[in-house]
């Protein structure tokens, strides 16, 4: 037993040795990592750790400077060619130029006029009418008989015969004026003067009074109805229709305008939101790149595994796609609010760049009283008082079908003077002395057995009727609820901006505290990038909602019919 004692421990001396330097050299490389960590904690802390992970009370007066002022001052969408003007716009400069230049705008100008000339169409009808006719003929009748020539002295038959050829001229000028009045009567009042020379003068023992003979007639008729087409209220119909169909023509203007105020806010907002959103992907990628060099620079150092570098470049070229995509997306927004615009051609309509000047603010919203915006709106939207128009030029022709239901029932007259003359001065003189006069007084009944045409007409204008208020039901319905949907929107978009505000400055101060505990080898690349986008995400969503909310004001306005803009 003893001869294998002397081997043991031997044995256990060697075991004991070989642990001691390992040891050793293990206790050396872990003093030697140390050494180069703090080496390179040291570089990293002076020369490569950005201004955005700096001393917390830099970093507290950062949150609340952005806290105060999200937005900031927006860098330029995208940099503009020696060929490209800028034109920098404020959101009130925006509308007025849409209100001068929009091409709905100056499309819609013209229906009112349109509907205007229908009015003075529909008026036309009772402006007087002059005429004149006038007339020449000359009549030859082929002779038929003969006459015997007796001698005068003797009284006894000559034997010869006279054939007689009568011949006849006549000339009548005959001036006219004629109208129709609100009443429904039409009446004519004509002055007829003839000139008629005829041959022979004599025939027998009768010769004429006057040859050549001058004649004047002044002649008046008239036809009023008593039932049917009686009184100024159907007479005036179609002028009221078209004076309503002219208002409406106005309210489908205001209306226009309306929309393009909204459309411009909508395009406006939405171009702020796109470049802000492109500062932001600018920022983000210039993250990505200050981490990709640090951890380049980590590698060097032999800090960090250059395998880590794989999701620091993938960052990179993923925050490059990012920054293209919200350059087009700028380009996009920019020529949507150009077209809304219509920018003059002279300035260049599509060469020019747009630049906003405003940035979406923001104040609180304090209580809004719904049924107050209600009133407004029912009273001052254009499809509101479109709809009531529309019904009240709706009654106007029910009342016009039933006036035809009546029996057709007209009163007529007319009256002429006349006079005769060897001039034209004396058949005008003997007009006055009412020798020659002729009056007369008609009573016209008329009426369709079944009278099918007008009860159908009047059944028809009674069902658009209903259809007219229903629609007008229907718009009021809408308009209740599109305010109340529009303040639900403004009052969410409201707490969004606080929402997203609170979580951009959150994400921010995760974003240090992974960024700190990588440097100090306690995280990984791949925390420290998804902090990255959860920032960027934030401070997107931040500035969507601020856009939203501006534009749920917008649209507020709308749909209430409120103008908060002077129209030019």
């Amino acid at each position: 037993m003893k001869t294998f004692k002397a081997p043991e421990r031997g044995l256990q001396r060697g075991r004991m040795r070989c642990w001691w330097e390992d040891a050793h050299r293990s206790c050396k490389r872990q003093r030697l990592w140390w050494r180069r960590g703090v080496v390179v904690w040291c570089v990293l802390s002076v020369c490569c750790v950005p201004v955005l992970y700096s001393a917390p009370a830099s970093r507290a007066r950062q949150r609340l400077a952005q806290q105060s002022a999200p937005t900031g001052s927006r860098p330029p969408a995208l940099p503009a060619s020696v060929t490209e003007r800028v034109l920098a716009l404020s959101l009130e400069n925006a509308i007025q130029l849409a209100l001068q230049n929009n091409l709905d705008i100056e499309r819609g100008r013209l229906d009112p006029q349109v509907q205007h000339t229908l009015v003075e169409q529909a008026r036309a009808v009772f402006d007087p009418t002059v005429e004149l006719t006038a007339n020449l003929s000359q009549t030859k009748t082929l002779p038929q008989n003969k006459t015997a020539v007796f001698d005068p002295d003797t009284g006894l038959p000559t034997g010869a015969f006279v054939i007689t050829r009568p011949f006849s001229k006549d000339v009548a000028v005959t001036p006219g004026f004629k109208q129709q009045i609100v009443t429904g009567a039409n009446y004519e009042l004509r002055f007829i003067n003839t000139w008629n020379k005829a041959a022979p003068a004599r025939s027998g023992e009768t010769s004429r009074i006057e040859n050549p003979r001058y004649q004047g007639s002044l002649t008046l008729t008239f036809t009023q109805p008593l039932l049917r087409n009686f009184g100024i209220a159907v007479n005036t119909a179609l002028i009221r229709q078209a004076q309503q169909a002219e208002e409406i023509a106005r309210q489908q203007l205001l209306q226009t305008i309306l929309n393009t105020v909204y459309a411009v806010q909508q395009g406006y907002w939405e171009l702020v939101f796109r470049i802000e959103d492109l500062g932001v992907k600018r920022e983000a990628q210039k993250l990505a790149e200050d981490f990709l060099a640090e951890n380049k620079l980590r590698v060097d150092l032999g800090a960090l595994a250059p395998v880590e570098l794989v999701q620091s470049e993938t960052q990179v070229k993923q925050r490059e796609g990012d920054v293209i995509t919200a350059e087009a997306a700028v380009r996009e927004a920019e020529d949507v609010l150009k077209e809304i615009l219509n920018i003059p051609e002279s300035m260049g309509t599509w060469r020019i760049r747009v630049q906003p000047t405003d940035t979406p603010p923001f104040v609180p919203m304090a209580d809004i009283s719904v049924d107050e915006k209600v009133a407004f709106a029912l009273q001052h939207r254009p499809d509101v008082v479109q709809a009531q128009l529309t019904v009240a030029s709706q009654a106007i022709a029910r009342d016009a079908a039933s006036n035809q239901r009546l029996p057709q029932l007209d009163l007529g007259g007319a009256a002429s003077v006349s006079g005769f003359g060897g001039n034209f001065g004396s058949s005008t003189a003997d007009i006055g002395t009412a020798d020659g006069y002729n009056w007369g007084v008609s009573l016209t009944f008329t009426y369709p057995l079944g009278n099918r045409a007008a009860n159908n007409a009047l059944q028809q204008q009674n069902l658009l009727l209903q259809q007219a208020r229903i629609d007008q039901r229907k718009v009021q319905r809408t308009v209740s609820r599109q305010i109340f949907q529009t303040v639900r929107n403004l009052e969410t978009a409201s707490k969004r901006v606080e929402v997203t505000r609170a979580a951009t400055v959150l994400a921010r101060t995760q974003l240090e505290a992974e960024q700190e505990k990588f440097r100090l080898g306690l995280s990984t690349s791949f925390n420290v990038l998804q902090l990255q986008n959860q920032l960027t995400a934030a401070r997107s969503d931040e500035i969507r909602a601020l856009s939203d909310y501006n534009e749920a004001l917008g649209q507020l306005d709308q749909v209430t019919g409120a103008i908060q803009y002077a129209i030019k």
